[in-house]
């Protein structure tokens, strides 16, 4: 039994960071269904790659599912929804601040549906204040939070190029909503839990990327530290990440190049950024003469923290990922095999993850759906 098999869940959400935080919930084992606009559901379902004209990035983030169309904009559409609501343990919601209110779905008419419900509401900045009612995307948030500050290319600031901002949203809005229902056990009430893409960005950023504005009077505010070094160096056939973090691996990797009078050069250097560039641009000086085997061997060796930089094809052959067991594949009933990446924890009393279902189609289970559900 799954940890979650008894828990049902409403996911009224859009695009990535709520459809992800909802789909890890039913990959725990709780019966999700997501509720879509007629006539073309998430607009998730257009954006990104396609596959056969499928959007690969909605059928990544909405497996174990079921998909239900509600025409909120109707009075029937609103009953709809407060009927799977009053059956519902979680109900998730990425509207715009004012949204849900202005339906006659706002906190206290689901509250009022369902006393023991928690109501998990995901924002962009959050729901009240000056940028409470803009629109807020991925990159948009890394702007807003000094992440893309923090990763500027040659002066340029510039967004990491995976969504950060909506996973990481995901991730702990998906935290917060087993925290509330644990809280229901001991108080028999629901809860509102309100999370934005700003607040959890800041949070995730805070303990190294705003490390120098922790403490008020820290000197290094003064003036802005120039970025690490990569730890990529590359090699004569590819690249390695090279990351040793204490004194005898910093020793243990010159002795590997082969310059241990490079030791004491090394160490003389009190700045850490200034550190980690005069270490690795004399690793990357001698790297570049053998082979990425060649150096994992030799760094291997000599237990200095490395890590052949792979590609995503050479990801999936990897022998640890192999060992893990951490992709399945699935037949989908429209586009044939189709590869899946399984929840990433382990439960002693459920160790095998099961791909239940592939994402849905647009309003697949609203007949199933309704004809179970309570009124």
């Amino acid at each position: 039994m799954a940890p979650l098999d008894h828990i049902r869940v409403v996911d009224a959400t859009g695009y990535l960071a709520g459809p992800f935080a909802a789909m890890m919930l039913a990959d725990l084992g709780a019966d999700v269904v997501k509720v879509e606009r007629p006539p073309k559901g998430d607009p998730l379902r257009t954006i990104g790659h396609r596959f056969e004209g499928q959007s690969v990035q909605c059928d990544n983030v909405n497996r174990n599912k079921r998909s239900v169309l509600v025409d909120l904009a109707t009075a029937d559409g609103r009953d709809d929804f407060l009927r799977l609501v009053a059956g519902a343990d979680v109900v998730l919601s990425s509207w715009r601040p004012g949204v849900a209110e202005a339906l006659g779905l706002g906190d206290d008419a689901l509250a009022a549906a369902n006393p023991r419900l928690v109501r998990v509401w995901i924002t962009g900045f959050g729901p009240d204040g000056p940028l409470a009612d803009r629109p807020a995307f991925d990159a948009l948030i890394q702007a807003h939070t000094g992440l893309a500050w923090r990763h500027r290319h040659d002066g340029r600031p510039a967004e990491l190029r995976t969504y950060l901002a909506d996973k990481v949203t995901s991730a702990l809005a998906a935290q917060a909503a087993l925290a509330a229902l644990v809280g229901r056990e001991r108080t028999g009430t629901g809860e509102r839990v309100e999370i934005s893409m700003l607040d959890a960005v800041a949070y995730f950023n805070f303990p190294e990327v705003m490390e120098d504005r922790t403490y008020r009077r820290d000197p290094a505010t003064a003036g802005e530290r120039p970025l690490p070094r990569s730890f990529v160096v590359a090699t004569a056939d590819g690249w390695l990440a090279v990351a040793p973090a204490k004194g005898h691996q910093v020793q243990a990797a010159l002795r590997a190049v082969g310059h241990p009078e490079w030791i004491d050069e090394v160490r003389a250097v009190r700045d850490p950024v200034v550190l980690i560039a005069a270490l690795l641009d004399r690793i990357e000086s001698v790297t570049t003469g053998a082979t990425t085997a060649v150096w994992l061997e030799r760094f291997g060796a000599a237990d200095v923290p490395v890590a052949e930089v792979l590609d995503p094809d050479a990801h999936l052959a990897d022998p640890q990922v192999v060992h893990n067991r951490l992709y399945g594949e699935v037949d989908h009933p429209a586009l044939g095999p189709m590869r899946y990446v399984r929840y990433p924890a382990r439960f002693a009393a459920d160790p095998e993850f099961r791909l239940r279902q592939p994402a849905p189609t647009v309003g697949q289970h609203t007949g199933e759906v309704f004809a179970h559900a309570p009124g």
